[in-house]
């Protein structure tokens, strides 16, 4: 049962702390929901005619357009929506008063944009010195590309996680996945929860910052240290990991299925996945009789190549459901199936866990959505409603906040004047 947008719901070990948002895409917004999902009462600020990642419609979306596309809809779940022109004095003090009374303040925009609304750091902490001033941006906040625009694909590309990504004998290419942003929301969370526990102990507040850059190379601290190590700088190798030099990798199999293998933890699961195989002889070869060696711990490239391809017939000669059915039967064998988004929707261990959650969607109906992920004993966090409409609690807020309904109208009248404006310049009437 999907549960209402509203901080009243609210649960979880952040109950009572209020965050002010003003991000778009994912960076910012992907931290807002971890936080909206332990208890925070969020408050996402928008301009008259709403985040622009609204509107974003991946392939195959065919939902009317005052459904909140993809993006939108699963980084925004559980938030408070408030529509209004920070360009206007009325505007400016609606946020200045939620800003006065928050905790934290969640933020990817620009920060010269920032500075000119009047919600740069020095201005808020004079304002508010308890707050958890949180800025993620794509490259970090000092250097000369601090204030330079960034897409997910752009940091993956500068963190060299594109060069090691692809085929080995083909071009470099990005991750399948936003990983940048989204790893780069996970930081700036751990920024803020650290803030937060110093501010009980110190009663002060700070600025939290990094940059979907700098989450790339905490994804990959083992790569670069290898490769700052050894002098050597690490190769493409396709469906396998460049710094393991074992059978470590994807494999097709013979109807198009794809299985990953990681290693075969004892001498019996080895000897039995060749005899399945019907190549036994490869078993007792001494260049992989230990574990250590098939995970290529020994650092000896001698044989990689040759039972990289042996694995690669070997799969290739039987079916998804053979290899399935045999690798059930080896507890000591790692490897899992290589599913589709539609398999993990319906995974036995995903549900099990609780990681997907459904929401009743407006004009969509009852949709599956990632859900919490970190399961709390004792204060645990709960999936807080569904991506609110454009503007649904301006006037909630605003009266939480002492303005009367005069004030509420013309904050509302002035975003759907600067809308209707802006809707005529994209339709060019």
């Amino acid at each position: 049962m999907a549960q209402k947008s509203d901080s009243t719901t609210s649960s979880g070990p952040f109950q009572g702390l209020r965050v002010v948002e003003m991000t778009t895409a994912i960076q910012g917004p992907a931290a807002g929901v971890y936080l909206s999902d332990m208890g925070c009462a969020v408050t996402k600020i928008e301009p008259p005619l709403g985040e622009l990642n609204r509107y974003l419609r991946g392939p195959d979306f065919e939902h009317p357009m005052h459904v909140a596309g993809a993006q939108y809809g699963s980084m925004n779940r559980g938030k408070r929506s408030v529509c209004l022109d920070v360009h206007t004095p009325l505007g400016g003090s609606v946020v200045n008063k939620l800003l006065d009374e928050a905790d934290v303040f969640l933020t990817n925009f620009r920060r010269s944009a920032l500075e000119r609304m009047g919600f740069g750091y020095e201005v808020l902490r004079e304002r508010n010195p308890r707050l958890i001033y949180a800025a993620v941006n794509g490259f970090g906040p000092r250097g000369p590309d601090a204030d330079k625009a960034m897409l997910d694909g752009a940091a993956q590309a500068r963190g060299g996680l594109t060069n090691l990504s692809g085929p080995a004998d083909g071009p470099p290419m990005p991750a399948g996945a936003a990983i940048a942003d989204s790893t780069g929301a996970m930081q700036l969370v751990l920024g803020i929860v650290t803030a937060l526990y110093d501010r009980e102990r110190t009663g002060r507040g700070q600025k939290v910052e990094t940059s979907a850059l700098g989450a790339q190379l905490w994804l990959q601290m083992w790569e670069i240290l290898h490769s700052s190590m050894t002098g050597v700088p690490l190769q493409r190798s396709g469906p396998h990991l460049p710094t393991l030099l074992g059978p470590w990798g994807v494999y097709a199999t013979a109807d198009g299925g794809a299985f990953f293998f990681g290693v075969a933890m004892d001498e019996a699961s080895w000897d039995a996945l060749w005899i399945f195989a019907e190549r036994p002889e490869i078993a007792i070869d001494p260049r992989w009789n230990t574990p250590a060696k098939r995970l290529g711990s020994t650092g000896s490239r001698d044989g990689v190549e040759e039972i990289r391809s042996a694995l690669r017939d070997a799969f290739a000669v039987k079916t998804t459901a053979e290899w399935e059915a045999f690798l059930a039967t080896q507890p000591e064998i790692i490897f899992e199936r290589v599913q589709g988004y539609d398999e993990v929707l319906r995974d036995e261990q995903i549900l099990a866990n609780d990681y997907l959650t459904t929401l009743d969607l407006p004009h969509v109906g009852p949709t599956q959505y990632v859900g919490n992920l970190v399961h709390l004993s004792e204060t645990p966090g709960a999936v807080q409603g569904p991506p609110p409409g454009l503007g649904e609690h301006t006037g909630e807020v605003m009266r939480s906040l002492g303005f009367d309904d005069d004030a509420i109208r013309d904050v509302e009248e002035q975003a759907a004047r600067v809308r209707g404006e802006m809707i005529r310049t994209l339709v060019g009437h």
